[in-house]
């Protein structure tokens, strides 16, 4: 799952827009030596047989664990490095706001994990903290379709 999002991470009070991708983890655990950006491959089921060869191939790699990857921008060139990463996520649920009219407009969603080693993290690389970011709304949607988009993708791929 991946879309434009405006991140704001703990301790910081500026808003940043990035590209956001969540990543399904492999059930194999990493070989020795290997980090978490290292990709190991994925146990091949039955259910692989009737699939086609594109999707095997696509699924193939995939990291050791769940991950959240933000970057600059979707565009290959800009997706070499990860401007920030989350991973070992312990919770992600929506924040909603005190006026009750603002509810059915509110798509803020905080994610509690431990950060990659990126600059953008400053001083929580290596550390647990959160970040909450605000999915973009794409015009067929509503906020609340939106938000539960993101929170019900971020459960399928095995983060929480």
């Amino acid at each position: 799952m991946e879309g434009w999002a405006k991140i704001r991470i703990a301790g910081q009070t500026d808003w940043k827009r990035l590209w956001l991708v969540v990543q399904e983890g492999s059930d194999e655990q990493p070989q020795n030596g290997a980090g978490p950006t290292t990709l190991v491959k994925k146990k091949k089921r039955m259910s692989s047989l009737f699939s086609s060869k594109d999707s095997a191939s696509i699924h193939s790699l995939l990291p050791p664990k769940p991950v959240i990857s933000m970057f600059a921008s979707p565009k290959p060139k800009d997706r070499k490095r990860a401007a920030l990463t989350v991973s070992s996520i312990t919770q992600a649920f929506a924040v909603y706001p005190e006026r009750p009219e603002l509810i059915s407009k509110s798509t803020l969603i905080k994610i509690e994990g431990t950060f990659g080693d990126e600059e953008m993290a400053q001083n929580l690389r290596t550390r647990e903290g959160y970040i909450m970011f605000m999915p973009e709304v794409e015009s067929s949607n509503g906020q609340p379709a939106e938000m539960l988009k993101w929170i019900v993708g971020m459960a399928c791929s095995s983060i929480l």
